[in-house]
Parts: structure tokens; sequence; C-alpha cells
């Protein structure tokens, strides 16, 4: 007998049968004989195939397969399918479920102890295994290659002296490398370390006496210093301000308004505040005990309602406190900002807008 033309012969399930040539040869299905268990969900790898395994369903041993590459791995009487170089690692018992190690020729892999004995991981892209104490971590290469250094206090900091923008915090008795955000420099103050800019990295370290105690420094009119943990540090007056002395204190002020002629009246109340008298939009904040000023935004001018200080729109000065309309503040230029920065000028206007609105809708401040 011969197969029609444009078909051939074939074997499948020990039968001949006709079949076009380009169809896809069917696998050949083999019976294996059932096998009984015990215990339902147990498994036991295949001896015959690494790949494959048999699990417990329904009493009888059913055949599955691995996914992908991965291989069947026997560890205590459990069953996994594991990527291959972890089924060939040599088997090393362990006693301490959890411990952790680093692999010695693998630096990029570490151990994990399960079911007493170790298993491979791995860290992430471009990290490293670092033994620290009795644990492992995955850092970066820098951290991983830096001199392993004990230290004694922990959560110490320091900064690194070869790398500005580094500092280390001790963690299980060992330096650990840390590194400050961009454009930022570690700073040693007393006994502890900061994140700063270039300019206060740079500034010679100067130790003082008097907490909280201010000056101007001869380098830059717009940088005064604070007496802080017994350092100066630097800060910076309000845009287009500068720093000026006056009864002992340093003071951020308008350039074009002379030192003398800042408003340095004494006030008690901390975050007091009142409108000026002769200069609708002015208005004085109490802070660090003296009065300091600020202003209204575009057309807005000052007034009071329960003590406190109101910008609101000229045009609508002069009716009812209860009908006046708030405006948002925009960033204010204080003629004396110590201690008062655009934050806090920002702060105190925000607080005066939400007053407003409680007067607006009738609800006492």
């Amino acid at each position: 007998m011969a197969c029609d033309s444009g078909t051939e012969c074939r074997v499948s399930n020990n039968k001949v049968i006709c079949a076009d040539p380009n169809a896809p040869v069917e696998s050949e299905t083999i019976s294996e004989p059932k096998i009984a268990c015990d215990t339902n969900n147990s498994t036991m790898c295949d001896d015959s195939d690494a790949s494959a395994f048999y699990m417990c369903t329904d009493k009888f041993w059913t055949k599955m397969q691995c996914d992908g590459e991965n291989v069947c791995m026997a560890r205590n009487g459990k069953t996994a399918c594991v990527d291959k170089a972890t089924a060939d690692a040599p088997v090393q018992p362990c006693t301490v479920e959890k411990a952790t190690q680093c692999v010695p020729d693998n630096r990029n892999r570490f151990q994990i102890c399960i079911d007493n004995y170790w298993t491979n991981s791995t860290c992430a892209d471009d990290s490293y295994c670092l033994l620290r104490g009795d644990s492992t971590v995955c850092v970066d290469k820098a951290t991983a290659d830096a001199p392993v250094q004990p230290c004694t206090v922990e959560k110490a900091t320091q900064c690194v002296p070869d790398n500005r923008n580094r500092f280390q915090i001790c963690i299980d008795n060992y330096w650990t490398n840390s590194t400050c955000a961009d454009d930022s420099y570690c700073l040693l103050r007393g006994d502890s370390t900061v994140c700063v800019d270039k300019a206060t990295a740079d500034a010679p370290v100067l130790p003082c006496t008097k907490a909280n105690a201010t000056r101007c420094i001869n380098e830059d009119s717009s940088v005064y210093q604070l007496c802080y943990e017994g350092f100066w540090s630097n800060s910076t007056c309000d845009k287009g301000n500068v720093c000026g002395m006056k009864q002992g204190s340093a003071l951020c002020h308008d350039p074009d308004q002379p030192i003398i002629d800042v408003p340095d009246q004494p006030c008690n109340k901390d975050k007091a505040s009142q409108c000026v008298s002769g200069n609708e939009t002015l208005y004085q904040v109490c802070s660090n005990k003296l009065w300091t000023n600020l202003t209204c935004d575009g057309n807005n001018i000052c007034r009071m309602k329960d003590d406190k200080v109101m910008c609101v729109d000229k045009d609508e000065a002069y009716m009812s406190l209860t009908q006046l309309t708030m405006h948002e503040p925009t960033p204010y230029k204080g003629m004396l900002s110590l201690g008062v920065s655009a934050r806090d000028a920002y702060s105190w206007g925000t607080s005066v807008l939400l007053g407003a609105i409680a007067i607006t809708f009738g609800v006492g401040l």
C-alpha cells in the first residue's frame, strides 16, 4: 500500500499512518505504571531526569517538570526546583537557621542556611556581599572594597578623609560607608556628622562658646554665622539682603537701608504681629525679642484682626473685617530677617491666610 501524493508514511503510537510531511511529529506517549504514595503534596526528584520531580496527588505519584532550565534538588527530604549552579554547588551542612555567609570565590553571591544546608543566593547587579559582624549585606563596590575597620559606638558617624562626599556609620561594630546627596559634603560638628553645601563645608572650622550667638563675615556680605554645637555654622541672608551688626547681633537687611535705620524695637511675645504706622504695606513679627519687618505683597496692605496681622486687598481694606478677602502670600522681602528665613516668613503668611479663611466663613480665630 502506498500513501497518497503529498503525504508520507509515519508510525504513531505503534500504528502506521499517512501524514502531511510538514505536520509536526507527534510525541510518543509512554504509559508509566502508577505508583502509590502515602502523603499528598509530598515530592521527590526523578533520578532519571534532572529537570523532573514527582508529587503525591490523590495517593499516586505524578511526574512534573521544573520551569525553564531549573533542575530538581533534594535537601533533608524536601525538593525544590533551583538553577543548575545552585544544584551543582557542594552540599554543605549548617546549624544556625537563616544564618548568612559570603561565598569566598564569588563576591556577588552569598549563602543562607535553610533546613540545615547552605543555599546560594545572589546580590543585585553591581552589588557585592560584605560580612558585617555575624551577618551579610549587599553593598556597592566602593563600600565592599573599603578597608574593614572596627568601631565601638553603635550608630556613631565620621567623615571619610579622602572622599568629602562620603561618611561612615558604625553598624554591628564595623564602619559602613554611606554617601551625602549630590553637591553635598560631609562635615564634622561636635560628635556627629552632617551633610552640608560646599560653601559651608569649605568655611574654616572655628569654635565658638555662646550658643545661638551670631556674626557677619568679611568674605561674603550675604552670609552670617550662627554658633551651633560649639562651632560657627554658615547661613545665608534672604536674596538681596546683606548681613549687618547691630547691638552685638547679626541682622539681614536691605542694603539700601542703613543698618542704623533698621527697626530694633524690643518685643516680648514670640511670633506676635502688628501693622507699622505710616507704611500700610509693612508689618512686623516678633522674633528673637525684636520686631522684624516684613512686607505685604503687591496691592495688599496690612490690617489687624484679633491682634493678628492680615494682608488684604487695598480696594477692600475699608470694608467690614468680616468681608475682607485674603490673598495667598508670595515670598516676602525681609528688611531684618535673622532667625526669620523666607520659609518662616511664608509660614507666618500662611497662618494669616488661614486666619482670614476662618474670618470669611464666620469662624473665630
